[in-house]
């Protein structure tokens, strides 16, 4: 029953998911204007490297180009368009379409988009006029929001089945364990596949090789051979990258540039950064894991450099979903040598509530409560060849405790305690 002013109209729309449209009305709004090349990334793990991987592939490729997700809109030259924000990877709808436009405007062609289920399941990305989708992994997170396994690949299965339009470009982890569904959803729509992976037939892993500094990558690329350094460890910091590296293809460069740029890629903040070394040698590794997969994912990598002893030291989250705790636990417990069980954001739970259950995953653990004492501990006990990595946060800067954010960094914490150790 709203007035409108005097000699005014507006047209009023009713719809039943009022959400749903309003991409599209912005979209309408700013008009043709948009980047050409849009890709939307989704998957439990791998997001944010992927979209920062596409953008060093394309600045590596002489395009100007953007990342959207956890760490802000980056745009090449490292400033942002979009600042970080504590609780969105994904800008809301109007700010998302006003982004874009001004991409555009600054002819800025190509995007990189994290895009979460939440994102997905509230509509922010529809009407984005996106050509390009890659679909990471599907491992287990976000069960309080999404109930299910099968409603959680539901939700990230909108991405090929209402936001791009058929015949878009479809990037598909070979080597996902929910792959076979997600082709056929990909099949059906008529999208344009590129597989990816050890698994893939178009861009597959053959080979990888350890090397001092990262890896050695052997590649099969529409039936040719490449090889080419890949300067960062980890099977998937190189599967992501092998996604981002499909990304590019598809958006239209060449297959030997791109292929050629893969050795330019850097690490990617909070993911796997060396942070510190310990007084007598051991190194401090920082990683935004959070799930059982992402720790799984992490310590595997980290033991491809570690001779000696492997510390890990993680606390899990409170106010999501409570049955993984036991799961990263278990997983903690069987790949790593040591295992310290501190708080991660504990939120408004309670802490000590969250350490039990995570401890039941992990018998042989020992549990710190304050994060940086768990940190002071691990690190203390380093030897030469020795590697802790600390878990959870990863680029974060705060900690939720008791409802409230309170300034922290993994990263500055294990700095400062690395050079008080190496003062005394």
């Amino acid at each position: 029953d709203t007035k409108l002013p005097e000699g005014s109209s507006a047209t009023l729309l009713h719809h039943p998911i009022p959400l749903s449209i309003l991409g599209p009305i912005c979209s309408a709004f700013y008009g043709e204007l948009k980047p050409k090349n849009i890709a939307l990334i989704t998957g439990t793990n791998g997001k944010t490297s992927t979209v920062n991987f596409c953008k060093m592939l394309w600045s590596a490729a002489g395009l100007e180009s953007c990342s959207v997700g956890n760490l802000g809109g980056v745009l090449t030259d490292g400033t942002l368009i979009w600042d970080r924000d504590p609780t969105l990877s994904v800008p809301e709808t109007v700010t998302l379409h006003t982004m874009l436009n001004m991409l555009a405007l600054r002819s800025i062609n190509h995007v990189a988009f994290e895009a979460t289920s939440h994102a997905i399941f509230d509509y922010r990305l529809h009407g984005v006029a996106a050509n390009i989708g890659a679909f990471t992994n599907l491992t287990r997170d976000h069960l309080d929001f999404h109930s299910t396994m099968a409603e959680y690949f539901r939700v990230k299965m909108m991405l090929f089945n209402n936001i791009l339009e058929p015949g878009s470009h479809a990037i598909l982890n070979a080597d996902a364990e929910w792959f076979a569904p997600a082709l056929a959803i990909c099949q059906a729509r008529n999208h344009k596949i590129i597989t990816y992976g050890r698994k893939g037939e178009d861009v597959r892993l053959v080979e990888s090789l350890p090397q001092p500094l990262g890896q050695k990558l052997t590649l099969s690329i529409f039936g040719k051979s490449y090889k080419c350094n890949f300067n960062l460890f980890g099977e998937f910091q190189a599967s992501n990258a092998l996604c981002a590296l499909s990304v590019v293809i598809a958006s239209g460069v060449a297959v030997e540039e791109a292929v050629a740029n893969m050795e330019k890629l850097s690490e990617v903040e909070g993911r796997l950064n060396l942070v510190a070394t310990a007084p007598l040698g051991g190194k401090v590794i920082v990683d935004y894991a959070h799930s059982p997969d992402a720790i799984r994912a992490a310590l595997e990598a980290c033991r491809s450099f570690t001779p000696g002893k492997l510390t890990i030291v993680f606390g899990c989250n409170g106010e999501r979903d409570l049955g993984k705790r036991k799961d990263m636990g278990e997983v903690a417990q069987s790949l790593a040598d040591h295992v310290i069980v501190t708080d991660g954001h504990p939120r408004s739970e309670d802490p000590a509530t969250i350490r039990r259950d995570v401890l039941e995953g992990a018998l042989r653990a020992r549990e710190i409560a304050g994060r940086s004492d768990a940190i002071a501990e691990a690190i203390s006990n380093l030897a030469s060849g020795d590697t802790v990595l600390i878990a959870g946060l990863g680029h974060e800067n705060f900690q939720s405790i008791g409802g409230k954010n309170l300034p922290y960094s993994d990263r500055e914490t294990a700095q400062k305690i690395a050079a008080e150790l190496s003062n005394r």
